[in-house]
């Protein structure tokens, strides 16, 4: 029932911002996702920028007690404080009850530097954290403001997550 839910919110999100194909799994019980991110996000201290984002999105043998991981499947990464430079996100504390197009828009609000989501306080990137806390008040942020699609009709900006704050911790 859970990877029939998920795979109708990663249904309702797709469209001209995010974009994914299933890589792995007959859907609606997909345990691969390649998604395509069309936010301007930040891969530079210059700041640098880019206007898409590949990634790999895969569910762990644990999931749903486990979370996805989320990483570059090709090209830039994000020069984020919650991105690691290798290009795995840092996704903070796992909510059990997230669904994963919840949880791939919360992914997409760190790309957008969202002030909600980013957290230089626990950075996954010490650099791109410390550069964050320098550069916060210089209009930089958020660096892209596309309203992102509510995962639970496919319409407008998530009331789930659009004004949802989450705290981002550090894991080992």
């Amino acid at each position: 029932i859970r990877l029939k839910n998920d795979y109708a919110q990663m249904c309702n999100i797709r469209g001209n911002i995010i974009q994914w194909e299933a890589k792995n799994g007959k859907p609606p019980f997909v345990e691969e996702y390649h998604l395509t991110v069309k936010v301007k996000t930040i891969v530079g201290n210059r700041p640098d920028y880019a206007d898409t984002i590949s990634l790999k999105l895969q569910l762990t043998g644990n999931y749903p007690t486990s979370p996805p991981s989320i990483s570059v499947l090709k090209g830039v990464k994000p020069f984020h404080p919650n991105w690691h430079v290798d290009g795995r996100w840092c996704y903070g504390e796992w909510f059990v009850n997230e669904g994963l197009g919840e949880h791939v828009l919360r992914m997409v609000k760190t790309l957008q530097y969202d002030f909600d989501i980013t957290n230089a306080g626990s950075a996954a990137n010490g650099a791109a954290g410390e550069w964050y806390l320098q550069k916060r008040r210089s209009g930089l942020f958020p660096c892209d403001k596309q309203p992102l699609p509510d995962p639970t009709t496919g319409k407008g900006t998530s009331a789930k997550t659009g004004g949802k704050k989450f705290e981002i911790k550090s894991i080992s």
